[in-house]
Parts: C-alpha cells; structure tokens; sequence
C-alpha cells in the first residue's frame, strides 16, 4: 500500500481544514492510502479526526532555532514513515519540506492556493516561485488561484472542493435550532466564516441594523471562530451588536449544519482589499441545504454563484446594493426557493466529496505512476 505525508498548520476551524478533513475520510474509507498527518498546532476543532484513526504528528519550534527546526523535524518523520508522496496544504508548509522533497527524492503535491489573493507580497512571490520550482504538481481549488498565483503552465490542476451530503441528513428540528441560538424572527439570514480580515463581518452588522431600522422580522446571525482580545474584530462586532436582540453571535458552533438550515439566505462578504475567496466551503454549505446565496464578487466566488440563478453576486460593492439584495429575498420567497433549489443541483453535479475524492485519486495516481 502507498503511502502518503500530509503536512498542513493546524486542524483548526478554516475552509481550509474543513476541505482536508472531508479528504481525510475519502480516503481512509477507500482503504487505498496508508497516511500520516503532520501538524505545527496541537488544537483540533474537528472531533472526527480521532475516530479516523490516522497517525498525528505535532512538531514544535525548538527554543532557539524556531521554525528553522521544522525541516529537520520533518526529515526524521519522513525517514521513519517512508512516504510515496508528500502533498502540503500551505505556503510555509511546502517550504519547509522542500529539503526533505529533494533529498529523499519524494515526489510533492503542493496544494497551497485555496484562496486568489489580490496582493502577494515579494517575499512570498519568491517564496511561491522556490515552492513552484520543486512541486511535482501545484494545486488550486478555483480557477481565480491560478490566475493569482501564476504557477507554471502544464504543473498545475484545479480541484474542486468537495462536501459530503450525509452531513445534511437527519437535521434538528428548524424550532429547535432557532430555540438554542435565540433566533425569535420568523426569518433568518447567516454568515458563516472565521471572524479575520479576510471576512467583512463588520459590514454585514452594519448592514443588518440599517435592515432592522426598517423591518423586524429577521434576525441576522455570525457564526465563526475568532481570535480573543480586546481590539479584534469578534470585539468590534460584539459593539455593533449590542442592545439588538436581532444580532447574533454565535462564536465557533460544531452544529454549523442545524443552523443553516434554519435559516433563509446565507451570505458572505469577503473583505476584498485583501482576500479573494478561492472556492468557499460556506457557500457550499448554503447551497447543498437550499439556501440562496448572496456573496461579493471575491476570487473564485463567481465559479460557484450564477447571478439570477442560485443566487446574487454582489459587483457594485455598496452597502446599499447588499442590503437591497437581501430585502429582495427576504421579500420574495418564491425567488429563494427557485435559487436555492438551483443551488442544491449545482452542488449535487459538481461539489460532492464523491467528485473531489475520486479526483484526488487520479491525481494521486497520475503523480505516483508517471
């Protein structure tokens, strides 16, 4: 049996990690792949990572070399594992096992771009062209990666990601769900993602309370992991909040799939002076529960969202744009039905973990038997 070094951060909540996770148990059920996880983080949001029975693997900074360390780290798990091939899911990730990729002689799956960034510093251009250079094939999950990034033509793929639809079965019941997050409107519109720079949280409270200074009949929920401190963006948003029983902030939830579904329109707002979305697990989320979408032209948004029919892209980028949007759907049910049902085929034909993994594995074969 082949065997396979996964090297990625930290199994922390992220679009990213979602989208591993989701791999992981492609590939464990397949029974094809013998694998190993290596992390740089001990924090796992993912309790299903235990019950797959893979090997974990935590190395750390040493107290005076740091992340210099992690090369040498990743050399002696590699001795000791003896993978076939090394596939990463970060920048700095496949950095670092670039002299364990060249010594041993590993073939690298380098599947850093999960997002079309609109400003790569030089540094990191650099830092992607070493990367690029040793990468037997580079990955994206858009087609807005490829085009930011720019890897060398003929070394990249495109791959999907995909979501396993037996996590929308067997759901609470919506009253049930809208009881324990305190939703008491009969209509709901979410945001899920990580409170970052990368998310104009912000701006989706703002809009909300402009919304509710003219209607009451919906509640406006954020549900994500955040960073705690005083100034951070969770903080900020807690203030445009306050007093309004219409905002919600629910905070990092493992139940993320009951509360889409209880709800009506799910939307995303990137902030786009420095993100660009490659392809969102969020709206994937939505969509495969038949929710419409509502998201701002974002890097690879636009590969998922058809205007007019699963959802709206938002191109003008005012807030009044976004909250007209909103109200239009809010007020039309028939529309949201129509987008949402639109949304679940989309899903069904072309972002099934079905798809995804069985195309990993022809990745994987096609790089281990040239």
């Amino acid at each position: 049996m082949k065997r396979i070094l996964f090297f990625i951060g930290a199994l922390v909540a992220g679009g990213k990690e979602r989208r591993f996770m989701e791999l992981l148990t492609f590939l464990k059920n397949s029974g094809k792949y013998e694998m190993i996880v290596v992390t740089t983080g001990d924090n796992i949001h993912f309790p299903a990572f235990k019950q797959l029975e893979i090997p974990l693997k935590v190395i750390k900074k040493k107290k005076f070399l740091g992340v210099i360390s992690f090369p040498y780290a990743l050399l002696e798990i590699a001795s000791e594992f003896q993978p076939d091939l090394i596939h990463t899911w970060g920048r700095m990730q496949t950095l670092y096992v670039l002299p364990t990729r060249m010594i041993k002689n590993i073939p690298l799956i380098n599947g850093q771009i999960t997002n079309a960034s609109p400003n790569i510093s030089l540094k990191n251009r650099f830092i992607d062209k070493l990367n690029f250079w040793q990468s037997s094939i580079i990955l994206s999950n858009s087609f807005a990666g490829i085009a930011s990034y720019k890897p060398p033509k003929g070394k990249y793929r495109v791959i999907y990601n995909g979501v396993n639809l037996n996590r929308f079965k067997n759901l609470n019941d919506q009253s049930v769900t809208k009881e324990k997050y305190n939703i008491n409107t009969p209509l709901a519109v979410v945001m899920v993602a990580t409170f970052s720079k990368n998310k104009d949280y912000e701006r989706f409270f703002r809009i909300a309370k402009k919304i509710l200074t003219i209607r009451n009949d919906v509640s406006f929920i954020g549900a994500g992991y955040y960073h705690k401190g005083k100034n951070s963006l969770y903080q900020r948003c807690l203030g445009l909040a306050d007093g309004h029983p219409n905002l919600i902030m629910t905070g990092l939830i493992y139940d993320v799939e009951d509360l889409v579904n209880a709800c009506d329109i799910g939307v995303l707002i990137s902030n786009k002076k420095v993100h660009g979305e490659g392809i969102s697990n969020a709206l994937i989320e939505y969509m495969a529960l038949g929710l419409p979408v509502i998201a701002n032209d974002a890097g690879g948004t636009k590969e998922l969202i058809v205007p007019g029919e699963n959802g709206v892209l938002i191109t003008q980028e005012t807030d009044e744009e976004i909250a007209m949007s909103i109200t239009e759907l809010l007020d039309h049910p028939e529309k949201r039905m129509k987008y949402g049902e639109a949304g679940q085929r989309k899903i069904k034909d072309c972002f099934t973990i079905q798809k995804m993994g069985e195309n990993f594995l022809k990745l994987y074969e096609e790089v281990l038997n040239p």
